[in-house]
């Protein structure tokens, strides 16, 4: 049985209205993880990624080194409390707390940093790269046992959440 359709063209305004957003100054929002030197071969085996950008009308003011301190070093209170009972609760499982050194810069190239750890659950790197209009924050992860599938299936949840917070904040800091 045929049932008649309208024309795509007919259908996209519709779909425009009820699928995309409009963007405030330094919203962060979800892109396609980019190819980057430092993130090709770290980790070598990739679990899951994600991306996370924020747009300027010209190129981002500052360094890349900058960007992941502003990200990483200064994150909202509430992340900060998500990180502190995070180390506190995996002590009583057994996966490895991390510490300080978590977001510490493991490799520099001037358009990006790269942060990241290995711990005996998983590794991760994550990314922050300053493009000609843009900073993407980059997540990869690689998952090492049970422990860390399911810690990570956890994570997974509130990561989004997490990272495009921490990098709009970035930018309305840096901006």
């Amino acid at each position: 049985m045929n049932t008649p359709t309208a024309p795509a063209s007919t259908l996209r305004p519709f779909y425009r209205s009820r699928l995309v957003r409009r963007l405030r100054p330094g919203q962060a929002y979800a892109v396609a993880v980019p190819e980057t030197p430092l993130l090709t071969g770290a980790p070598r085996v990739v679990d899951w990624s994600d991306a996370y950008a924020v747009s300027f009308p010209v190129r981002p003011p500052g360094d890349a080194q900058e960007w992941a301190d502003a990200i990483f070093h200064r994150p909202p209170l509430w992340v900060a409390a998500l990180f502190g009972a995070r180390e506190a609760l995996v002590r009583l499982v057994g996966i490895d707390p991390g510490g300080g050194h978590a977001f510490d810069t493991i490799a520099w190239h001037p358009d990006e940093v790269l942060v990241g750890i290995d711990q005996s659950h998983l590794g991760f790197r994550a990314s922050v790269l300053l493009e000609h209009r843009r900073v993407v924050l980059t997540t990869v992860v690689h998952v090492h046992n049970r422990r860390g599938r399911a810690y990570s299936a956890v994570v997974r949840r509130v990561h989004p959440v997490v990272v495009r917070t921490m990098l709009s904040r970035a930018a309305r800091r840096m901006g």
